[in-house]
């Protein structure tokens, strides 16, 4: 396990290529709710792939790889907070996902740059009334819960080895 001091600022890099991770993210998400596999909506025709989607995210947003880890975090204490039971609609994954990483980024960045890339890239299926009702609904399930120290990160670095992630530190 890799020391890291408190007065550091963690910093994620790939050891070769982003894939496992954006693999992980997907099945994890897939994982979190039942949904519907029916798209009903105009709007959910208009989806691509779970993978397809987050990979064009992660690529157009210039997604860190420390946002995505924080991301799915967030993830892990949602699926905490929500009812065994609970259900969704077919682009409920896709929401989450958005969600999460709007989140994640706001919350790590001094300007929302990222945040902004992801409104702007996902405008023609969601406005930015629902984004906002997304992050809303998000945080309220979390119970505002943001707060992601180095040794959990390195605890999940740890732990998703197969994720080919190395945790560095920044003074």
């Amino acid at each position: 396990m890799m020391m890291i001091t408190e007065t550091t600022s963690p910093t994620l890099t790939f050891r070769s290529s982003p894939e496992p991770l954006i693999s992980y993210m997907v099945s994890n998400i897939d994982d979190l709710v039942q949904c519907s596999k029916e798209a009903v909506y105009y709007q959910h025709m208009l989806l691509p792939s779970l993978p397809t989607f987050i990979k064009l995210v992660y690529q157009k947003c210039r997604l860190t790889p420390t946002v995505l880890v924080i991301g799915l975090i967030y993830l892990e204490r949602l699926k905490k907070n929500l009812p065994q039971e609970a259900q969704g609609e077919y682009d409920t994954p896709y929401k989450l996902f958005l969600a999460a990483m709007i989140v994640a980024t706001k919350y790590i960045e001094d300007y929302s740059s990222h945040a902004l890339s992801i409104y702007k890239i996902v405008s023609p299926l969601y406005t930015s009334r629902e984004l906002n009702e997304m992050e809303r609904s998000f945080l309220g399930v979390l119970k505002f819960d943001l707060y992601v120290d180095i040794t959990e990160m390195d605890k999940f670095v740890e732990e998703h080895q197969s994720i080919e992630l190395e945790l560095l530190s920044m003074v």
